[in-house]
């Protein structure tokens, strides 16, 4: 892999491991990543725990936060450094666009400012005005994909034939 080859080792974790991330914990670890919820099995992850733990051992934390988005859960406000974001899914909403959006504690927000100086990242113009037109319907597309999921996952945990399901909320 990618990351591999710049000397980059990756441990893969159980994501409701919480506090328990220490003993992964080495002394080379830099960065301790997570997601919550999980994209595929939705696992809801004890971030604050985790948080505590990684700073504990000086290790970054941080966070795809897509699938919550910051209108159901703020990262930085429970102990994650860098909060990742797809923007292809939520935040325009129509998935007519490239995006990704990060954001940062002050402790972190520096170095990645130069590195996205240094690497020219920008976005186009056209992806930004999708993406501010999705935002203005963000929060009541949220409400209703959680109201009618959360009704379709009762209705599955009913039927005989489904042995689980996986949904924050249950």
């Amino acid at each position: 892999t990618m990351l591999k080859r710049l000397g980059i080792e990756v441990e893969y974790y159980d994501p409701r491991i919480g506090a328990g991330i220490a003993s992964l914990i080495k002394p080379n670890t830099k960065v301790v990543f997570t997601e919550s919820p999980g994209s595929n099995t939705y696992e809801v992850q004890d971030i604050p725990a985790i948080a505590e733990a990684a700073h504990a051992a000086n290790a970054i934390v941080m966070m795809d936060n897509t699938w919550a988005t910051p209108l159901y859960f703020k990262p930085l406000d429970h102990g994650v450094d860098i909060s990742i974001h797809a923007a292809t899914k939520y935040p325009a909403g129509h998935s007519d666009v490239l995006l990704g959006l990060v954001s940062a504690n002050e402790a972190c927000w520096n170095q990645l400012y130069d590195g996205f100086c240094t690497l020219g990242c920008c976005s186009g113009p056209d992806d930004i005005y999708q993406t501010l037109r999705g935002l203005r319907t963000m929060g009541v597309r949220l409400e209703q994909h959680q109201k009618s999921a959360l009704e379709i996952a009762r209705w599955l945990e009913e039927q005989p034939g489904v042995a689980q399901v996986l949904h924050p909320a249950l």
